[in-house]
């Protein structure tokens, strides 16, 4: 984004989403921004891991079967502000939303959700949302992009185009972006890489059993 590696870090997927301040740890001064590190004895909720600032966009690397604690951190994160929801890969489900509010109707209609279904829709949705209204979360943003029918060329362009507006997007609110690790192949790897060195933050999400499979990535 500005010329500078983004800083990855790997947190536990089995830290819980709900904490209590009991958890934190003893004589922890507060702290602003992600929390990148879970420790053996306390850990943080997603809802923290989420926390935005303007003018940055941060990337969390999280594999989809997991996407339920994002919902849940989504619920969260809109008793406190509205959101805009772009999903790029049909990861929004409003029943695991709905359990999550409590079924309080206040709380989902915080929730501007809109879906792309092709490569070519996400840049379009992206390039639609207006800045400055709420913060935005893009679910599974490469999910599309590994359309093999599209050449690999005009995914890279289109890819391109949807960063710059991501980044567009970040300037007053901030931007939260997930995807999932990639195919293990030169074009999916690539396009995976576009996106990660373009990121203020990187968090790679995922078990200590996955660790030795991911870590090639970095």
């Amino acid at each position: 984004m500005n010329g500078e590696t983004p800083v990855t870090r790997s947190i536990d997927i089995l830290a819980p989403i709900f904490a209590t301040p009991s958890c934190g740890p003893p004589n922890r001064e507060p702290q602003t921004g992600v929390f990148l590190f879970f420790g053996l004895s306390y850990f943080y909720p997603m809802n923290e891991l989420l926390d935005l600032h303007s003018n940055q966009w941060k990337l969390i690397i999280l594999p989809r079967k997991y996407r339920t604690r994002l919902l849940i951190a989504i619920a969260q994160l809109a008793e406190h502000s509205p959101l805009k929801v772009l999903d790029c890969g049909r990861q929004y489900d409003s029943s695991i939303v709905a359990r999550a509010a409590r079924g309080r109707e206040e709380i989902m209609d915080r929730i501007q959700i809109q879906r792309a279904f092709i490569c070519y829709e996400v840049v379009k949705l992206l390039e639609r949302t207006p800045t400055g209204h709420a913060p935005t979360i893009v679910l599974d943003l490469l999910s599309t992009f590994y359309d093999e029918n599209v050449q690999i060329g005009m995914r890279q362009f289109l890819l391109q185009s949807a960063l710059l507006h991501i980044q567009r997007l970040s300037y007053k609110f901030g931007v939260f972006v997930s995807i999932d690790f990639p195919p293990n192949t030169s074009n999916e790897l690539s396009l995976f890489e576009q996106v990660r060195s373009a990121a203020s933050q990187v968090l790679a999400y995922e078990t200590p059993a996955d660790a030795s499979q991911q870590l090639r990535l970095f």
